[in-house]
């Protein structure tokens, strides 16, 4: 089989190496016990075809030791009860702190990287899926499904990353629902990952219900972080949806990207009326709602007079189980009085 990305050569003869040599059983986590549930039942079921990224994706057996990058694919992981199956992750450092109800799931887990995806620990810890999404964890030139799939790893793309490599016109909250049935389907739990996602869709109909009929939208600037230029949400990240369906209008909603640089001039211009703070990497939101207060170019601005913040985890403001419960205090800021 030719080798689907550059560098995929390197990895194999790099992991082959280390394997003869003993040095990845030296270092490498220890794999947990075996699935509880008969494997080869597990082999006898239907294979299931996805659409992931704009490319059909089939997946004949139940994936049973699986690899999760980042905390908010993570935490959707552990909220589908997939714990079992989890023989590592990866990419969860600093504050990007795993919600306190998944904890005790996690905690038996072995930490493979706390920055980016390695390789030779994900062959290391014997997976056979990888679930990730582009610049959450897959890089072309190292991690990618491509360079999984010659170790024979399957792998799935969180629906929000596929904006960098195909063409979207929007981004929805529907886009997080549809990894969790997908993930359904693909380790065979679609009646349970359905009743999740009904019951997510539920809570987020109550807030929008409660916001018909309102008369403005505020306008909203999502910070991520950065000083001279910085980071925020665009027309395809997550918080642009959660701010739509709060009831507020995201300021950069017309830089097509999810999370884009941008720059004061425009923030001024602008003059958010709410700021909505990602706690994502230092300073915390404190040091960042006392940075954005002591700029002078920005003391005019009226979320900034007003003292108008709302504070999201890194985890809440990326696609994963805690959106709909932060739409919910987005809304109950933007509009109070109007939802419970």
């Amino acid at each position: 089989m030719l080798l689907a990305v550059e560098g995929t050569a390197m990895w194999i003869e790099r992991f082959l190496l280390a394997a003869g040599a003993g040095v990845l059983a030296a270092c490498a986590p220890d794999i947990p016990p075996a699935m509880s549930a008969p494997l080869a039942a597990e082999s006898r079921v239907q294979p299931v075809s996805i659409d992931v990224c704009g490319e059909t994706v089939r997946y004949d057996t139940v994936p049973q030791r699986a690899v999760t990058h980042d905390v908010n694919i993570t935490e959707m992981f552990l909220y589908l009860g997939l714990g079992d199956r989890l023989v590592g992750y990866s990419g969860i450092r600093g504050n990007k702190n795993i919600a306190p109800q998944y904890r005790e799931q996690l905690a038996g887990v072995p930490e493979l990287s706390r920055q980016g995806m390695n390789i030779e620990a994900i062959v290391g810890a014997g997976a056979d899926f990888v679930f990730a999404g582009w610049s959450y964890g897959f890089r072309e030139g190292e991690v990618t499904p491509a360079a999984l799939r010659e170790f024979g790893i399957q792998s799935y793309i969180l629906t929000e990353s596929c904006v960098r490599k195909v063409a979207r016109t929007r981004v929805s909250l529907e886009d997080t629902f549809n990894d969790m049935l997908n993930l359904g389907r693909i380790f065979r739990i679609e009646p349970h990952a359905q009743a999740l996602v009904e019951q997510q869709r539920a809570e987020l109909q109550a807030v929008t219900d409660a916001l018909k009929g309102i008369e403005s939208r505020p306008k909203v600037f999502v910070y991520d972080g950065g000083t001279d230029n910085f980071t925020t949400s665009g027309r395809f990240g997550i918080p642009n949806a959660m701010i739509e369906a709060a009831g507020g209008r995201n300021i950069f909603d017309d830089i097509p990207s999810n999370w884009p640089r941008g720059n004061w001039e425009d923030v001024v211009e602008r003059n958010p009326e709410w700021i909505v703070i990602i706690d994502y990497d230092h300073p915390g939101p404190q040091g960042k709602i006392d940075f954005l207060r002591s700029k002078p170019e920005l003391s005019e601005v009226e979320a900034i007079r007003r003292g108008s913040f709302v504070v999201l985890t890194y985890a809440e403001a990326t696609p994963g189980p805690g959106n709909v419960a932060r739409v919910r205090t987005l809304a109950q800021a933007f509009h109070p009085g109007r939802v419970q």
